[in-house]
């Protein structure tokens, strides 16, 4: 501890008074420390102005300390000063577990918000424009072919590139790393024209030997990506000279292009282990600095598409806290003047959903039991009780698809189906995300289950949680979110294919199910039928009430108005690269 947290405790210990008489082998049985290290503490105390001592000879006698700076000042200066020294994790903590007012809590947690943002540092021999911003999980595993977290995907997307991208403007695949590709009549052969002079991290120039290394590591590599059903298809991948790659595979795939946009096929140089906690690749950003604290992330000079503004992003892995990271530039940030800010609805390209673990035994197995819980979890209801960031009631991952208005729910029925199912008694074990909301939401339907007799508990896990699989296996059922990308075609072939998805939860001929719609998504001729052939999958998962959609989810943000050049990613996040500061 610092001699300045040792003021605070003893300085909260006695809060009321100015001045006390105290010997030093109190001082020392109070800080819980040697009488030599408190007489240590003493002096330093002294020297910097925090008390003033006048000290009493004899046995017995005791010593006058008075107190010169008061419990909330030395706790801002001590939050301060782990600020300073980038302790943010500390501080937090700090504020956390003390035992302060409320309103000094808020004060202090205000103060280490404030250093996160954008913050402009100019001197004589540099000008830099740094972003500082809190993680809700630890991110020290900076692979993109092992990504399933939205958030992870929207950072990682800074730092790799992949040969196509998708346009969320347009609705179209656009070039990339290639700058452009042809495809046979039946689909299956397609290929790319590589960009000259593009540059990976390390200064090496990206080639066609590059891409090719990528993909056989992918596929011979003898490892458990989440979605290496990407490259299922692939037969064969032939260069044909430096600059132009061929991809052949086994049969005819429309939506092959669409694969080669996802993250998880971004180009890495060719000699890399993919299996490497960090990756470099030809991103705007690179990354500067990792562990399970911090994430450093410096600007790429040479990047094909222009250097970004941004000098540097700073990520740090904070405890458990109402610190938004979407607060590091919005309106909680803008001071007093709020009205100059620009205000953006983001909506999520998804829905929020309860699923059933059908790999447990358990109550849950029964039709008539996941139907009654269906007729008690009324989501027009839980919007209007709940508000918040609850845009509307939903009945299917895509919001544009979600119809509500004949939606009927009953108290009696579901008693009826509960009957039929022969349900116990015995607890239903509902893991949540440790999010606000998701907490709110699993709250809610417990009580609402516990009208019918249905006892509930609710577990808070973290998202790093949904990475272990044995872990998320053990309970009955699992209270989550999908959140699409601005690709809604790519984001539904993941959500049947990814193994740390649904897929995780679905009995064998469940999953059988998912796979034929699967197959006869990709040889939909159009988006029209690609919809109506996903409608019918999730129609099945929804008639036994395995899965039961509850909210689509908004917020709204208000951005500081010298932020220039916001573009929200389909994560809800605005994409670094593309940020810009008008200095005011």
């Amino acid at each position: 501890m610092e001699v300045l947290e040792y003021y605070i405790d003893l300085k909260f210990k006695y809060q009321q008074a100015d001045k006390i008489l105290i010997s030093k082998q109190e001082i020392a049985a109070i800080l819980f420390c040697s009488s030599r290290n408190a007489h240590y503490i003493l002096q330093k105390w002294i020297e910097k102005g925090y008390v003033a001592w006048k000290g009493q000879r004899g046995r017995g006698k005791k010593s006058t300390l008075t107190f010169l700076k008061p419990l909330d000042e030395a706790a801002l200066l001590h939050v301060e000063n782990l600020v300073k020294k980038e302790k943010v994790k500390e501080a937090v903590n700090f504020v956390k577990q003390s035992n302060f007012s409320s309103s000094l809590k808020e004060n202090l947690l205000s103060t280490i918000k404030n250093a996160f943002g954008i913050q402009h540092i100019d001197n004589q021999e540099e000008m830099n424009d740094i972003l500082h911003m809190p993680c809700q999980h630890s991110m020290y595993n900076m692979n993109p072919f092992f990504v399933t977290i939205a958030t992870e995907a929207h950072i990682l997307n800074e730092v790799f590139d992949t040969l196509v991208r998708y346009n969320p403007v347009s609705k179209t695949i656009e070039p990339h790393l290639a700058h452009g590709w042809e495809v046979n009549e039946d689909y299956s052969i397609w290929t790319f024209y590589i960009r000259k002079g593009v540059r990976f991290h390390d200064g090496k120039t990206l080639t066609s030997k590059d891409v090719q290394w990528t993909f056989q590591s992918l596929i011979n590599g003898g490892i458990d990506i989440p979605n290496k059903w990407l490259l299922e298809g692939i037969q064969d991948i032939t260069i044909q000279n430096k600059y132009i790659i061929s991809f052949h595979l086994k049969d005819g795939n429309r939506v092959f292009s669409n694969f080669l946009s996802a993250i998880f096929t971004s180009i890495i140089p060719i000699g890399y282990d993919i299996n490497s906690s960090i990756l470099i690749g030809t991103g705007p950003f690179k990354i500067d600095f990792v562990n399970d604290k911090k994430i450093v992330l410096k600007a790429f000079e040479y990047h094909f598409q222009g250097r970004p503004f941004l000098d540097q992003i700073q990520m740090w892995k904070l405890p458990e806290t109402n610190l938004n990271p979407l607060n590091f530039f919005t309106h909680d940030n803008l001071g007093k003047d709020k009205t100059k800010g620009l205000t953006y609805t983001i909506y999520d390209n998804g829905s929020n959903y309860l699923i059933f673990n059908m790999k447990k035994s358990g109550a849950h197995q029964s039709c008539f039991f996941k139907q009654a819980v269906s007729e008690m979890i009324d989501s027009r209801k839980m919007v209007q009780d709940l508000g918040g960031a609850r845009e509307a009631p939903s009945t299917s991952f895509i919001p544009s698809k979600s119809d509500y208005k004949n939606m009927k729910h009953s108290t009696i029925k579901a008693k009826q189906l509960l009957n039929k199912s022969k349900y116990k008694g015995e607890i239903i074990h509902l893991a949540a995300l440790r999010f606000e909301d998701f907490l709110e939401d699993a709250n809610w339907m417990a009580h609402k289950l516990k009208e019918i007799g249905i006892k509930v508990k609710v577990h808070p896990i973290e998202l790093a949680d949904i990475y272990n699989e044995d872990f998320m296996l053990s309970f009955d059922a699992v209270y989550t979110g999908e959140g699409f990308e601005d690709n809604i075609e790519l984001a539904i072939l993941i959500l049947l294919r990814n193994e740390y998805g649904i897929r995780r939860f679905l009995s064998p001929s469940q999953l059988d199910e998912l796979d034929k719609g699967f197959n006869a998504i990709i040889k939909q001729p159009n988006f029209e039928g690609f919809l109506q052939v996903f409608q019918a999958v999730e129609e099945k998962l929804k008639e036994d009430g395995t899965i039961i959609f509850t909210v689509h989810a908004s917020e709204q943000d208000t951005f500081q108005s010298n932020l220039q050049g916001i573009h929200i990613s389909g994560y809800g996040w605005p994409i670094f690269q593309k940020l810009w500061i008008k200095k005011e």
